[in-house]
């Protein structure tokens, strides 16, 4: 049996503590029986006898010792080994004394009792305390002791023939080798009993501590089967976070739980991690952040703390931890949204000082040095000569002047101050009264500027917004007009929007100028006009944030030779609300 012990507890019981010290015990009690029973005769009485009986009463010490370390309690190694030595030495002495044989029983029976009663109360204290279901044993151990303390009694006052004293020859010495042996069988089997009964309860308390964690943790624990593709636990906490039970948690599949971006993402890293954890074994950590979805329709940023594990039928488990990130996750977005607007910001300063530093002070400048020239043989310079230079004048200050407007609007819509007060307008007049303050410009290059518009047409905007934005497109239109060409402006129903087009057939837009040609957040590189006229592309960027004011929206096509169609739409009812 203390072989049996030994080798279970490196095996089927190496969970179970203390098993392989009760093994010892069990050895030590069959020595004892060994030196007094198998040796009696060979070996002198005194060794066998009190060696003999040393030996059991130490397996009972050290299995009281091993008791109460299982529970916890003071063990008790002094006093027991104490007692061991003083049993020896009175039966020592009672072997070469003229004192009775049955008083030697009485002692071994006494000590013995003691150690069996202490196991006991060891065992109900700690049921007492545990809620342990090993009573068995603790009844077990103290019907002994009992048995053993009314032995001693009855051996101490009894009038005991020498025939009924144990291991002395006849019957009783059969019964009383076959009572110890049944008795330290049945220890053995409450030992194992207690030592089952202690694992279980601990896994209960452990299991217990565990659900308690889940179940009051913020974070979301789960495990997902990811042959299965189906969620095997998922802790109660997840309501807090998403608004669904566990329950109903249980039933999603990952497209239920994750959106599109984050599903695709997941699914396309998940498959390869799964495979160099088949291959490697490894259990490496891995931390993703992924949006999902809530029951009440709204979405939520989490953070989950997985790592991966093998299952008995070899399919793969996802352990996993999430936990709600979504303001941190808004707030980083956010956070790079302003980043993005701080720099479109930065760009549109750096604009804003190229401009006036090249785009107004190298017209400005040219016109200074041509009004100096003009002065100085301005008495000796013909009429004819002079009309046509203030002319040239005129026309460069008016560009200047266009350009220093348009810069002072945006500038002014930038930081907010531009009101914004829409009515109904009649797009026509609009068109003429545009068309009008481009007389000179149009006269000057000879232009036909038709005007297709329905008269009837109304269109609801703001008028001063309206009248920015045609005197840019008209502007725009005959810069890149060759002399003498057509200019053509046309409207088209569509829906609650009216369509206007403002067509030239000049010189066309560079596919590479088309692309950036309403960012002002990329490079600039305005083409000059038919005849040298300069521009910065900033009215047409004036335009595009006037016409999305109102709702609408800007596209542009253009053949290099062939000239360019400027496309737009705007609200042509005040019903229909305008798309801030």
């Amino acid at each position: 049996m203390s072989g049996g012990l030994w080798f279970a507890a490196r095996g089927y019981f190496q969970k179970l503590r203390f098993v392989k010290d009760w093994s010892i015990a069990t050895l030590l009690q069959a020595f004892g029986w060994v030196v007094m029973g198998a040796l009696r005769g060979i070996i002198p009485d005194w060794i066998s006898i009190s060696a003999g009986n040393s030996l059991i009463l130490l397996s009972l010490v050290y299995s009281n010792n091993i008791i109460h370390s299982m529970f916890d309690r003071k063990p008790m190694w002094k006093s027991g080994i104490f007692s061991v030595l003083l049993v020896f030495v009175l039966l020592v002495l009672h072997q070469f004394s003229d004192f009775s044989p049955k008083y030697r029983i009485s002692l071994i029976s006494f000590a013995a009792g003691i150690q069996l009663i202490l196991s006991s109360n060891a065992i109900l204290a700690a049921n007492r305390k545990s809620h342990l279901s090993s009573r068995f044993s603790a009844y077990f151990y103290l019907s002994c002791g009992i048995f053993l303390f009314l032995r001693c009694l009855y051996y101490t006052f009894a009038d005991v023939s020498v025939s009924q004293i144990a291991f002395g020859k006849g019957p009783i010495q059969d019964i009383t080798y076959l009572f110890f042996y049944v008795t330290s069988v049945m220890m053995t089997f409450g030992f194992l009993m207690m030592c089952i009964d202690i694992f279980i309860k601990g896994q209960e308390e452990s299991e217990q501590k565990y659900r308690l964690l889940a179940e009051n943790t913020t974070d979301v624990i789960w495990v997902l089967n990811f042959d299965q593709q189906k969620y095997l636990y998922v802790s109660p906490s997840v309501f807090n976070i998403t608004g669904f039970t566990s329950e109903e948690v249980i039933h999603h599949s990952l497209e239920d739980s994750l959106t599109p971006s984050s599903l695709s993402f997941i699914m396309e890293v998940l498959p390869m991690r799964i495979q160099e954890f088949k291959e490697t074994g490894e259990r490496i950590p891995f931390s993703d952040e992924v949006e999902q979805y809530c029951k009440d329709g709204s979405t939520i940023w989490i953070e989950a703390n997985t790592v991966f594990q093998w299952n008995p039928n070899g399919t793969v488990n996802i352990l996993g931890v999430s936990r709600n990130i979504d303001k941190r996750k808004k707030a980083e977005i956010e956070k790079d949204e302003f980043y993005s607007e701080l720099q479109l910001l930065n760009r549109t300063k750096d604009k804003f000082f190229s401009i006036i530093a090249h785009d107004l002070k190298g017209p400005i400048g040219g016109m200074n040095t041509f009004a100096g020239m003009i002065l100085e043989d301005l008495d000796t310079r013909p009429l004819k000569r002079t009309k046509n230079d203030l002319s040239i004048l005129f026309q460069s200050s008016g560009e200047v002047f266009i350009l220093l407007e348009n810069l002072l609007t945006w500038a002014r819509s930038q930081t907010g101050e531009i009101a914004f007060f829409p009515e109904d307008i009649s797009l026509y007049r609009s068109i003429e009264s545009s068309i009008a303050s481009a007389s000179f410009s149009i006269q000057n290059k000879s232009i036909t500027l038709n005007n297709f518009v329905d008269p009837n047409a109304m269109v609801y905007a703001d008028e001063k917004m309206l009248d920015t934005i045609f005197r840019n497109f008209i502007s725009n239109a005959i810069k890149y007009s060759h002399p003498g060409g057509e200019i053509r402006i046309s409207s088209e129903s569509i829906g609650h929007d009216i369509q206007i087009c403002i067509a030239d057939f000049g010189t066309g837009i560079t596919e590479e100028i088309r692309n950036n040609l309403f960012r002002i957040d990329a490079k600039q590189s305005s083409m000059p006009g038919t005849l040298g006229e300069r521009g910065t592309a900033l009215g047409l960027i004036l335009c595009k944030e006037f016409i999305e004011k109102h709702g609408g929206n800007i596209r542009v096509e253009s053949e290099i030779g062939k000239g360019s169609q400027f496309y737009f739409t705007l609200p042509k009812e005040s019903s229909v609300p305008i798309r801030v």
